[in-house]
Protein backbone atom coordinates (compact mmCIF):
# COMPACT_ATOMS: atom_id res chain seq x y z
CA UNK A 1 0.00 0.00 0.00
CA UNK A 2 1.45 3.38 -1.01
CA UNK A 3 1.38 4.94 2.45
CA UNK A 4 3.49 7.98 1.53
CA UNK A 5 1.08 8.97 -1.23
CA UNK A 6 -1.86 8.46 1.12
CA UNK A 7 -0.19 10.69 3.74
CA UNK A 8 0.59 13.33 1.08
CA UNK A 9 -3.04 13.35 -0.09
CA UNK A 10 -4.36 13.77 3.45
CA UNK A 11 -1.84 16.50 4.29
CA UNK A 12 -2.47 18.49 1.10
CA UNK A 13 -6.27 18.33 1.36
CA UNK A 14 -6.10 19.27 5.04
CA UNK A 15 -3.97 22.28 4.08
CA UNK A 16 -6.48 23.23 1.36
CA UNK A 17 -9.32 23.00 3.88
CA UNK A 18 -7.42 25.19 6.34
CA UNK A 19 -6.78 27.81 3.67
CA UNK A 20 -10.51 27.97 2.93
CA UNK A 21 -11.34 28.28 6.65
CA UNK A 22 -8.75 31.00 7.20
CA UNK A 23 -9.51 33.03 4.07
CA UNK A 24 -10.85 36.40 5.20
CA UNK A 25 -9.68 38.96 2.66
CA UNK A 26 -10.26 39.29 -1.06
CA UNK A 27 -6.94 37.90 -2.34
CA UNK A 28 -6.39 37.40 -6.06
CA UNK A 29 -4.34 34.23 -5.49
CA UNK A 30 -6.82 32.46 -3.19
CA UNK A 31 -8.26 30.08 -5.81
CA UNK A 32 -4.85 29.33 -7.31
CA UNK A 33 -3.28 28.69 -3.91
CA UNK A 34 -5.97 26.22 -2.84
CA UNK A 35 -6.14 24.52 -6.23
CA UNK A 36 -2.36 24.08 -6.25
CA UNK A 37 -2.73 21.98 -3.10
CA UNK A 38 -5.64 20.01 -4.54
CA UNK A 39 -3.88 19.45 -7.87
CA UNK A 40 -0.79 18.26 -6.06
CA UNK A 41 -2.83 15.40 -4.62
CA UNK A 42 -4.08 14.31 -8.02
CA UNK A 43 -0.93 14.38 -10.14
CA UNK A 44 0.19 10.91 -9.05
CA UNK A 45 -3.24 9.29 -9.36
CA UNK A 46 -4.83 7.54 -12.31
CA UNK A 47 -7.41 9.70 -14.04
CA UNK A 48 -10.89 8.92 -12.75
CA UNK A 49 -13.97 10.73 -14.01
CA UNK A 50 -15.58 11.10 -10.56
CA UNK A 51 -12.40 12.50 -9.03
CA UNK A 52 -11.97 15.04 -11.84
CA UNK A 53 -15.62 16.05 -11.54
CA UNK A 54 -15.04 16.62 -7.82
CA UNK A 55 -12.00 18.72 -8.79
CA UNK A 56 -14.21 20.92 -10.98
CA UNK A 57 -16.74 21.30 -8.15
CA UNK A 58 -14.00 22.50 -5.79
CA UNK A 59 -12.90 25.09 -8.33
CA UNK A 60 -16.47 26.35 -8.75
CA UNK A 61 -17.00 26.63 -4.98
CA UNK A 62 -13.75 28.53 -4.50
CA UNK A 63 -14.69 30.93 -7.27
CA UNK A 64 -18.03 31.51 -5.53
CA UNK A 65 -16.22 32.54 -2.35
CA UNK A 66 -14.05 34.93 -4.35
CA UNK A 67 -17.07 36.47 -6.08
CA UNK A 68 -18.87 36.91 -2.76
CA UNK A 69 -15.84 38.58 -1.21
CA UNK A 70 -15.41 40.87 -4.22
CA UNK A 71 -19.10 41.81 -3.97
CA UNK A 72 -18.66 42.58 -0.29
CA UNK A 73 -15.62 44.74 -0.99
CA UNK A 74 -17.45 46.62 -3.76
CA UNK A 75 -20.48 47.18 -1.52
CA UNK A 76 -18.27 48.51 1.26
CA UNK A 77 -16.48 50.88 -1.08
CA UNK A 78 -19.70 51.97 -2.84
CA UNK A 79 -21.33 53.00 0.41
CA UNK A 80 -25.10 52.61 0.70
CA UNK A 81 -25.29 48.97 -0.49
CA UNK A 82 -26.34 46.59 2.23
CA UNK A 83 -23.22 44.47 1.79
CA UNK A 84 -22.78 40.76 2.08
CA UNK A 85 -24.39 38.67 4.71
CA UNK A 86 -21.74 36.92 6.82
CA UNK A 87 -24.02 33.90 6.65
CA UNK A 88 -23.72 33.74 2.84
CA UNK A 89 -19.94 33.74 3.02
CA UNK A 90 -19.96 31.18 5.82
CA UNK A 91 -22.22 28.93 3.74
CA UNK A 92 -19.97 29.32 0.69
CA UNK A 93 -16.96 28.35 2.82
CA UNK A 94 -18.79 25.30 4.17
CA UNK A 95 -19.69 24.22 0.64
CA UNK A 96 -16.06 24.60 -0.49
CA UNK A 97 -14.82 22.53 2.45
CA UNK A 98 -17.43 19.88 1.69
CA UNK A 99 -16.30 19.89 -1.93
CA UNK A 100 -12.71 19.27 -0.80
CA UNK A 101 -13.81 16.42 1.46
CA UNK A 102 -15.62 14.67 -1.41
CA UNK A 103 -12.50 13.85 -3.48
CA UNK A 104 -10.68 12.97 -0.25
CA UNK A 105 -13.17 10.14 0.24
CA UNK A 106 -12.96 9.11 -3.42
CA UNK A 107 -9.17 9.28 -3.61
CA UNK A 108 -8.54 7.43 -0.36
CA UNK A 109 -11.12 4.78 -1.20
CA UNK A 110 -10.60 4.30 -4.93
CA UNK A 111 -7.46 6.22 -5.93
CA UNK A 112 -4.78 4.29 -7.75
CA UNK A 113 -1.15 5.19 -8.31
CA UNK A 114 -0.40 6.25 -11.89
CA UNK A 115 2.81 5.73 -13.89
CA UNK A 116 4.26 9.05 -12.65
CA UNK A 117 3.72 7.97 -9.04
CA UNK A 118 5.40 4.66 -9.81
CA UNK A 119 8.41 6.44 -11.35
CA UNK A 120 8.97 8.56 -8.24
CA UNK A 121 8.59 5.61 -5.89
CA UNK A 122 5.15 6.30 -4.42
CA UNK A 123 3.87 2.82 -5.22
CA UNK A 124 3.32 0.39 -8.04
CA UNK A 125 1.22 1.73 -10.91
CA UNK A 126 -2.38 0.61 -10.48
CA UNK A 127 -2.08 -0.03 -6.73
CA UNK A 128 -4.80 1.36 -4.47
CA UNK A 129 -3.59 4.10 -2.15
CA UNK A 130 -6.30 3.53 0.44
Amino acid sequence: MPTQLRADVVRALDAATEQVRAHRVCATTFVDDVMRLVDGTLRFLEADQSIWQAHRTILERLETITLLMESEKAATVAGPAAGLSPRALSTARAHAIEAIDHPRTKVLGQGRVNAAGDRVGLGQAGALIG
